[in-house]
């Protein structure tokens, strides 16, 4: 073998070994600006996801925000509802004092009505029994001992001395 054989061996050899370098090279660019284009998709997700949770960790804190308000409206609503549970007991005893109070007063009322009828039909039988008495029919003087200055009245007055 003669020494150009080699050298063009050799050459070959290498134009090879420099043929699969280059393929090997360009198998690894390509796999670089395709891990290069993973990455940066990948940190894009990372940023979306960064912002959501941004969002999501705003958000719940407006949610625990508003609970807390709710909570402290819960606690004062309770607070007016007693109120107003102990108002309307106090405004049924109330009721229940002023039902009593009606209560005796109706029967008062029903015990003077009873009393107004009872001196009304009494009055009705003096009345009654005046005109049945011939004597207190009479014009008379009618309990007036003077009448327009002169005396109603026949009165005899007798002086007995003293013993």
């Amino acid at each position: 073998m003669n020494k150009d054989t080699v050298k063009n061996i050799a050459l070959i050899l290498l134009l090879v070994i420099a043929a699969f370098s280059m393929a090997r090279y360009v198998s690894e660019l390509k796999l670089r600006f395709s891990l290069q284009n993973s990455l940066l998709q990948a940190q894009g997700e990372v940023a979306q996801l960064s912002q959501e949770k941004q969002n999501l960790l705003r958000e719940l804190r407006k949610e625990k925000e508003l609970k807390e308000q709710l909570a402290l409206k819960n606690r004062s609503l309770k607070g007016y509802l007693q109120a107003a549970k102990n108002r309307i007991s106090s405004l049924f005893r109330e009721n229940e004092n002023t039902n009593a109070r009606l209560s005796i007063l109706k029967a008062e009322n029903r015990a003077l009505i009873d009393s107004r009828k009872r001196l009304y039909l009494e009055n009705e039988q003096l009345k009654a029994a005046k005109r049945r008495i011939p004597a207190l029919n009479r014009e008379g003087n009618r309990g007036y001992l003077f009448k327009d200055g002169k005396s109603t009245m026949r009165t005899r007055i007798e002086v007995i001395p003293a013993p």
